[in-house]
């Protein structure tokens, strides 16, 4: 089945996380990294599953928040807001990781060897993630985009 997302201006997209329908087989994790990078594990993903307690499991991703303190916090502008996604300007880059520190969602990661930014871009508009959760823990909603600009 083939899932295709048009991102728009008047509504902002956010995978939401059910943590009820989560088995923590990280299975998100590994298509991520695998549809990104061609290969398998937790710190290439973009999406993280981590556990809590014996019932507590939590999702860390970029929510596309409309502080996007990320922006805000990269002292060389090289992160913008574009077609609904947080864009990395690797050119501009100098992988300090302010953008890490300064996302309130846990949903920015330094890539381990090249240190530039992994933040979720839907993969494009057919997220993997999504797709192959085995149990539908993971769905994608739209909310208001209440916030224009960047």
């Amino acid at each position: 089945m083939t899932m295709s997302v048009v991102l728009s201006q008047e509504k902002k997209p956010l995978i939401r996380f059910d943590l009820k329908k989560c088995a923590y087989c990280k299975i998100c994790e590994l298509s991520c990294s695998h549809r990104h990078y061609k290969k398998f594990g937790d710190a290439l993903s973009r999406i993280t599953i981590i556990r809590k307690g014996p019932t507590m499991l939590k999702c860390f991703i970029c929510t596309r928040c409309d502080k996007r303190f990320c922006i805000g916090a990269c002292p060389t502008k090289a992160l913008s807001y574009k077609g609904g996604n947080i864009e990395v300007d690797p050119s501009l880059c100098n992988s300090c990781g302010d953008c890490v520190e300064a996302c309130p969602f846990h949903g920015i990661k330094l890539h381990p060897e090249t240190k530039l930014p992994i933040i979720c871009d839907l993969c494009g508009g057919d997220p993997s993630c999504i797709k192959e959760c085995p149990k539908g823990a993971l769905s994608l909603i739209w909310l208001p985009e209440s916030r224009k600009g960047y």
